[in-house]
């Protein structure tokens, strides 16, 4: 078996695109070190069941490490109507969840913090491994920015990504669903698009007519 080396070096250099996303949206508090609420917890058991949904389990066989990692679904896409600032709230703490940042504040301390790292990245490196739902995606907002646009539209995802998009405008959100989607058949990671949206309108049936699938999500004790 001829181990990958160039393509292993490239794991051990990824780092977070801090391009084409931000850990936070400007303006808004990094809530890291915050400690999620227990109902913050339960409302956002929809978003977790829907990102692992075709995520598959990312490994490829012990001894065929150029073969793509398995992934049922590479890219899906989902609305999330947050009319008011709590159900924000519960977005940032999932990326928080989902990030690992949770992890690393119940970790406690620097030297725990650098373990967890650590074995993070060699998670990373190792194909044969099969994806473990506590392990950390990237998870970052994307900005409906000239040179954010053309970053994702760039993307390649290190390891499982969500990427937020709060309130776009619909032209834009539009343009930048459809471009990653025609990029995800490469996409050796699962990558999930969540639009977040105060009014989110006929957003999913406009993607649904230009072929692409929305899914509708709401927290799991609204009774809406």
């Amino acid at each position: 078996m001829r181990v990958p080396t160039r393509r292993l070096l490239a794991t051990l250099r990824a780092r977070f695109d801090g391009a084409a996303l931000r850990v936070t949206l400007p303006g808004q508090p990094d809530q890291a070190a915050r400690a999620p609420t227990a109902t913050q917890a339960a409302q956002w058991a929809p978003l977790q069941a829907w990102c692992f949904l075709g995520a598959g389990d990312g490994s490829s066989p012990l001894f065929q490490p150029t073969q793509a990692p398995q992934v049922e679904q590479r890219f899906a896409v989902a609305v999330w109507s947050a009319a008011d600032s709590a159900q924000h709230d519960v977005i940032e703490a999932f990326s928080r969840h989902l990030d690992g940042s949770h992890q690393l504040l119940a970790a406690g301390g620097a030297w725990a913090g650098l373990l967890l790292r650590l074995r993070v990245k060699a998670g990373d490196v190792a194909w044969w491994r099969s994806r473990r739902p506590t392990d950390p995606w990237d998870c970052g907002y994307a900005l409906d920015e000239p040179a954010a646009r053309a970053a994702l539209a760039r993307f390649e995802p290190r390891r499982a990504t969500l990427v937020v998009a709060v309130d776009w405008p619909e032209a834009a959100l539009m343009d930048a669903v459809l471009a990653m989607a025609r990029s995800s058949p490469r996409f050796a990671h699962p990558v999930r698009w969540l639009m977040v949206q105060r009014a989110p309108g006929d957003i999913a049936e406009r993607l649904r007519s230009a072929g692409l699938l929305a899914q509708r999500l709401q927290p799991l004790d609204d009774d809406r």
